[in-house]
């Protein structure tokens, strides 16, 4: 089930695009200002965000190269801006789509359909070619434990199994693909995300902690799998 994050200041407005889009089997999230936008971002995975483009701490262009850093879902405008060289900054800031106000709503959930649509054939694309590069790839290591991604399991070189269930493979694999960079939480969640399973940040760290356990990761000083506060979690490059 897709989410759609819906950034408006007008309280009204808010209320019945989130009728609307239930209505249609989304689920929804809600943000009155940019600032609120970026702290859901970062902690929940969105399928799509309708913006508008007057927000009460300021312009959504000003926003956007912030958006644009934390998450590539479909951007939708939704505006009474009528000025055309507006909606090519628009365009050019990162926005996929803009919608006048006032808008028909037919026309508004065609245009979401749309961008989802576009949107998961890309996911699943990528997806595609991360199955082959790991095919090529056959295994990778942190520790003494090497991840056979053939398997979805960990083992040592006494071919001892870590017993990880395969959302902790998943996860623990993206991490160790990603070695010296700095997970965030929600690109955590995207990457073990499943059609009917959506992760939130609480299931990312419950899921580290049970990892950290069963690799022998020390849950008070791990040196395999480090936690950056408030932002997420890394896999040094000379663990």
């Amino acid at each position: 089930m897709d989410t759609v994050l819906i950034t408006e200041d007008s309280a009204l407005v808010r209320s019945s695009l989130k009728s609307l889009l239930e209505k249609q089997g989304y689920l929804t999230l809600e943000a009155a200002n940019g600032k609120r936008l970026l702290d859901v971002i970062d902690r929940y995975p969105v399928d799509l965000i309708l913006l508008d483009l007057n927000l009460p701490d300021g312009s959504a262009l000003d926003l956007m190269e912030d958006l644009r850093k934390k998450s590539q879902v479909p951007l939708i405008i939704i505006s009474g801006e009528k000025c055309k060289d507006m909606r090519i900054q628009c365009f050019k800031k990162g926005a996929d789509d803009f919608v006048l106000k006032p808008f028909d709503k037919e026309e508004l959930l065609a245009r979401i359909q749309a961008n989802m649509r576009r949107h998961h054939m890309e996911e699943e694309l990528i997806s595609k070619l991360s199955d082959d590069q790991g095919d090529k790839l056959d295994d990778f290591s942190i520790g003494r434990w090497t991840l056979d991604s053939t398997k979805y399991q960990i083992a040592d070189e006494e071919g001892e199994e870590g017993n990880l269930t395969i959302r902790e493979f998943n996860l623990l694999s993206h991490l160790v693909q990603n070695k010296g960079r700095v997970m965030k939480r929600y690109e955590l969640c995207e990457a073990i995300r499943q059609d009917k399973y959506v992760p939130n940040p609480r299931t990312i760290d419950v899921k580290i902690t049970r990892i950290r356990k069963k690799i022998g990761d020390d849950a008070d000083d791990p040196k395999l799998i480090r936690t950056v506060r408030g932002v997420g979690y890394v896999v040094p490059e000379s663990e």
